[in-house]
């Protein structure tokens, strides 16, 4: 009888043993998902007009997230392939969030008049 004790304690160690070799393995060798993508925060500053970076390139697949600062007046930001529209002033940024999920050239742009360049493209995000 008290041989069953041993043998059951033996194998649990056997067993607690194996589970902490498995264990090891894995924290060695960590294995990336196929799907996973880069997740980008980009802060567009809006001054004069103008907004800088004009050109944001990310790939295909990536999470972005578009914050709008202003640093002088009112800027309305649209963005229209994602139809998405907001308003950046200098005490409330704006900000977007979406995942690049086709690759294109999308245009954004400010709808606040500035002048005779008001229609024409401000800037753009580039998905590879």
């Amino acid at each position: 009888m008290k041989k069953f004790p041993l043998a059951c304690l033996g194998a649990l160690c056997m067993t607690t043993a194996m589970c902490l070799a498995e264990t090891a393995q894995g924290a060695r060798k960590p294995v990336a998902p196929a799907t996973a993508h880069s997740f980008h925060k980009v802060t567009i500053v809006a001054v004069e007009g103008k907004i800088t970076p004009d050109v944001i390139r990310v790939r295909r697949g990536d999470l972005v997230r578009l914050t709008f600062l202003s640093k002088d007046a009112t800027y309305g930001v649209y963005i229209p392939v994602l139809k998405l529209k907001g308003k950046a002033t200098p005490d409330r940024p704006v900000t977007f969030e979406f995942a690049a999920s086709s690759e294109g050239e999308y245009e954004m742009r400010c709808t606040k008049y500035w002048g005779f360049k008001h229609w024409s493209e401000n800037g753009k995000i580039v998905v590879e």
